[in-house]
């Protein structure tokens, strides 16, 4: 079973201040190591390992292995590559994808750079060594593009609008009286307060109202005409009855055959700024400590556009004002999120005998705060361009805390003659821990729903990361890893929860060169499969018709350089 992430549930969140969901939880919270060239190329499998700057992160233990001080810098750049097709009517099971698309998106990041500086007691035995460290290392690269498309004549977003949008008065949409039948400013009510019926209006079924893409239809006589929509895209016929409330009934049906396309951007970033104290006990005995501060970026961008092929499908009366024809709509929603959190991480590293050696270490959930800012814009356009339309949100903002999980890793490293090491890390995470708060750490109960969402739908994910050195001679490292994480996302078939068998893998290959005096060098690639992404642009609005469904399939390629001095 493959995860089905409904955008719709982003782009439509309500007004009110605190729609976060578990998917943003899970977002802010995943790992995804990159480090230095060497680390990515083992398949950052270093809890055993040590020695390298991209192991610190990971394992603090490893900054007191090397009895030297080092500093290294590595630039990064990664290649998004995903290939999106389309189903206009979804069955479920037997879905047909066509019009595959593929949309690469390129960015250079610096996923490592920083430096430790190793002290030596001057002792024998005991505590021989401390080394004290000071980088950045990146734990996830946010970077995706995609582009999916094609003819639709049963469904429609702005069709999905209207009736999204039934119930709510045309004038509390339009902002121009509260729910005492008030005069108020423009936007003030619709964005920050509900309607009569205790209801919050969702920002895109304002703004489309607003633009007019969406409008009341029928005869201003029935008793619920300012609540009831229709869209641009749609066409409606009187069938002379009417309903126990004395409204007319009216057939709605799509005009024709629409041309519909989906976009998305995702870019952003998520580093690990580390302060790091090491010690050598012996050579025998590592002991290690980081404090760390999380810091994130993630800019979310989408589309949705639909267009008429025959204009002529689709007649439009605007009264007095005259008629026209539906041609062309387009929706945007942008997203911004930053934030910044606190955690702390012990680990070690032992040397039982010499070839073996075995690590652990275990970090603390991190509270991070998160700011946010969103907007949404809609233009709608017709054959004859007075009737144009667009409105566009102001920017929404909120903050809140995330507390994200803890963290337990182990490993195992077997070296060989100094000729070459295999390495193997088991990593732990469980998702279910986290959970969204106020600023202020209080209880706040807009987020009870959201907590125990995740507790339900949450569990642990699992990562293997396997590595492999070796040195045909001093100067030079061949390097290959490979690792796997699951999802921590369950599902429930009726009455069944059963855990989605999503996962992602990465392949990665390097080289290392070390001169005979302080410099080195290392490069590393690596391919990420991710698992096959489902992506709903609107949500379901009719009984016997599925809405469009988006396939998309993702590869993320990388290529990491590292350059270094020991000193």
């Amino acid at each position: 079973m493959k995860k089905a992430l409904f955008t719709i549930l982003l782009s439509t969140t309500a007004t009110i201040a605190g729609a976060q969901t578990m998917y943003d939880g899970l977002t802010f919270s995943q790992n995804n190591y990159y480090g230095t060239a060497r680390s990515i190329g083992m398949g950052n499998a270093m809890t055993a390992v040590g020695g390298d700057l991209g192991s610190i992160g990971i394992n603090p233990a490893g900054s007191a292995v090397a009895g030297y001080s080092q500093f290294t810098i590595s630039p990064n750049l990664t290649i998004s590559s995903m290939s999106s097709s389309y189903s206009a009517y979804p069955t479920g099971g037997s879905d047909i994808f066509l019009n595959e698309r593929t949309k690469n998106l390129a960015r250079v990041t610096l996923p490592n750079i920083g430096a430790t500086f190793n002290w030596s007691t001057g002792n024998r035995s005991g505590l021989t060594a401390i080394t004290y460290g000071f980088l950045f290392n990146g734990t996830n690269n946010y970077t995706g593009q995609m582009q999916a498309g094609g003819q639709n004549d049963k469904t429609s977003y702005l069709s999905s609008m209207a009736v999204a949008a039934d119930g709510f008065d045309i004038d509390f949409l339009n902002g121009f009286r509260d729910a005492n039948n008030n005069e108020i400013d423009i936007w003030d009510n619709a964005y920050y307060n509900a309607d009569d019926r205790k209801q919050f209006a969702p920002w895109n079924v304002i703004a489309n109202a607003q633009s007019g893409a969406i409008a009341n239809y029928g005869d201003t006589k029935d008793p619920s005409y300012y609540w009831r929509y229709i869209a641009a895209t749609e066409i409606s016929e009187n069938t002379g009855k009417k309903d126990e409330d004395g409204n007319y009934i009216y057939d709605v049906i799509l005009g024709g055959k629409l041309n519909q396309a989906y976009g998305r951007k995702v870019t952003g970033s998520k580093y690990d700024a580390i302060l790091n104290v090491g010690f050598n006990f012996s050579h025998k005995f590592f002991l290690g400590v980081n404090l760390g501060i999380t810091s994130l970026n993630y800019d979310f961008d989408e589309y949705f556009k639909e267009a008429a092929q025959d204009p002529e499908n689709f007649p439009i009366d605007f009264g007095e004002k005259g008629s026209t024809n539906f041609d062309s709509y387009r929706t945007r929603y942008s997203y911004t999120a930053e934030g910044s959190g606190v955690y702390g991480k012990i680990g070690f590293l032992f040397t039982p005998v010499d070839g073996i050696r075995l690590g652990a270490a275990v970090q603390t959930p991190t509270v991070m705060e998160i700011n946010e800012r969103w907007r949404h814009d809609v233009n709608v356009n017709y054959t004859h361009s007075q009737f144009n339309g667009s409105a566009q949100t102001p920017e929404g903002n909120y903050s809140y805390r995330l507390r994200s999980p803890y963290r337990l890793n182990a490993g195992a490293a077997f070296t060989f003659a100094g000729m070459a090491l295999l390495s193997a890390d088991y990593e732990m995470t469980d998702y279910s821990t986290m959970k969204f708060m106020s600023t202020e750490g209080n209880w706040d109960s807009s987020f009870d729903d959201v907590n125990d969402e995740i507790r339900d739908f949450m569990g642990v994910s699992h990562m293997i990361r396997l590595g492999a050195e070796f040195k045909p001679v001093p100067e030079l490292a061949v390097r290959a890893g490979y690792n796997f994480t699951t999802t921590p996302e369950y599902v429930y078939n009726g009455d069944l929860k059963t855990k989605l068998n999503d996962r992602i893998n990465a392949f990665s290959v390097g080289l290392g060169y070390s001169s005979n005096g302080s410099f080195f060098a290392d490069i590393a690639a690596r391919l990420m499969m991710l698992s096959d992404e489902y992506i709903s642009p609107y949500a379901d609005y009719l009984d016997d018709v599925a809405s469009p469904m988006i396939l998309n399939q993702r590869d993320i390629y990388s290529l990491t350089a590292t350059f270094g001095w020991r000193f």
